[in-house]
């Protein structure tokens, strides 16, 4: 398979993309960014392109996924901190039939990392008596907190763990409930990701991490998207995308 691919966003993520799109054999034949002086609207070489892959800023991302829609392009956004504008983006990707997969992070560990942290919450539930925290730290240049993944790790969480009701931003305190997941955020330096999902309870602790070495793991993630969001219609995650390749 070659795609000729378009790059919406060429920061940091943009050109891992590019990397790792090339070295799979496709073909990169816009970049978009206003660094670039490019947009969707004045980019001619858009007409080529059979996915975009959108990696922009939360203020940004939903003009930019709708855009695309009615260009008639597929598209994988792995930009976080936009879903509240997630269902009038849905519509447009609908209505152009077209395809979008997006998540918070296409690092096919930290997928693995979401499963794991399912199995855990559902058996801490059943033995009862721990408290579970997450903590993740990123890149002085990253713009959302908590990250989008700690707040996906914290809604599986919620979904296996009856007694926990909601998640807060920030360290838990003696003023803490029982029914809260507290997530702590540290930014700086030039870390490209840890997620830290801490169990304890009076006679032990649990832990399971993922720390990222590098973009190019979630670039990969991103580019296999790229492949199989290819004629698919509608809008999907990355669960979507293997729970295809697991059937």
């Amino acid at each position: 398979m070659n795609l000729k691919i378009a790059l919406v966003g060429y920061g940091r993520m943009g050109k891992s993309v590019e990397k790792v799109a090339t070295a799979r054999g496709h073909d990169i034949i816009a970049k978009i960014d206003p660094n670039l002086s490019t947009s969707i609207v004045n980019c001619p070489a858009l007409v080529e392109a059979e996915v975009a892959v959108e990696f922009s800023t939360p203020e940004t991302a939903p003009g930019n996924i709708q855009q695309l829609a009615t260009k008639g392009i597929q598209t994988v956004s792995g930009t976080t901190g936009w879903y509240e504008a997630l269902d009038k983006t849905t519509e447009a990707v609908e209505a152009s039939g077209t395809g979008l997969i997006y998540a918070p992070n296409f690092s096919l560990g930290v997928h693995i990392l979401m499963e794991l942290v399912r199995v855990a919450g559902r058996m801490s539930h059943l033995v009862k008596g721990y408290e579970t925290t997450i903590h993740e730290s990123h890149h002085k240049y990253k713009l959302d907190t908590p990250s989008g993944t700690a707040i996906s790790l914290a809604d599986a969480l919620l979904e296996q763990i009856p007694s926990k009701t909601r998640w807060v931003l920030g360290l838990r305190s003696v003023e803490s409930d029982a029914e809260t997941i507290h997530i702590t955020s540290e930014r700086e330096g030039e870390n490209p990701g840890r997620h830290v999902i801490d169990l304890k309870s009076e006679h032990d602790d649990i832990e399971i991490s993922h720390q990222a070495h590098s973009r190019d793991g979630f670039a990969l993630g991103a580019v296999l998207a790229t492949e199989w969001i290819c004629g698919k219609v509608g809008v999907f995650t990355l669960n979507d995308m293997f729970a295809e390749k697991e059937a």
